[in-house]
């Protein structure tokens, strides 16, 4: 639910940053990255840093690789100025390679945070904090202890 009280900048850049979970995600429009990222930006994850469209692209296409069928959903946003905070659903079933998984068939449903830093009307940063631990869970890789 987004803030109406948003400057015409500020609602430019939730624009901007929902068009990852919406469009490239959504419907797998990778070429959409090299409008919406500046050229040196840099994602950060929990598997490093990807610096420059190339390898942000890279990333992507692997993730999409793994869960072709992925949906994202924006549950809630807030804006800052030049900041953008999300907090996503994303839902999609494992049928590629994950970071040496093979694909299970496993369909899954995991919540995540993207924090984006517009700059000049591009994504210039992009903290990517998904729930990995629900997800490993979800295809069956770890067992949470018993209750």
């Amino acid at each position: 639910m987004s803030d109406t009280s948003l400057s015409p900048q500020e609602e430019e850049h939730e624009r901007i940053a929902r068009r990852i979970p919406e469009t490239v995600f959504g419907d797998g429009d990778l070429d959409l990255l090299d409008e919406l990222y500046a050229e040196d930006a840099v994602d950060h994850n929990a598997f490093g840093d990807q610096q420059g469209r190339e390898a942000i692209r890279e990333s992507y296409e692997a993730f999409l690789r793994a869960f072709p069928d992925v949906s994202q959903t924006v549950e809630d946003v807030v804006v800052d100025g030049d900041r953008v905070a999300m907090f996503i659903t994303s839902r999609g079933t494992h049928e590629g390679d994950l970071w040496g998984i093979e694909p299970t068939g496993t369909e899954i449903e995991v919540q995540q945070m993207a924090f984006t830093r517009i700059e000049d009307g591009q994504i210039a940063e992009r903290w990517f904090l998904p729930d990995n631990l629900s997800l490993l869970h979800q295809l069956g890789v770890v067992d949470f202890p018993p209750e």
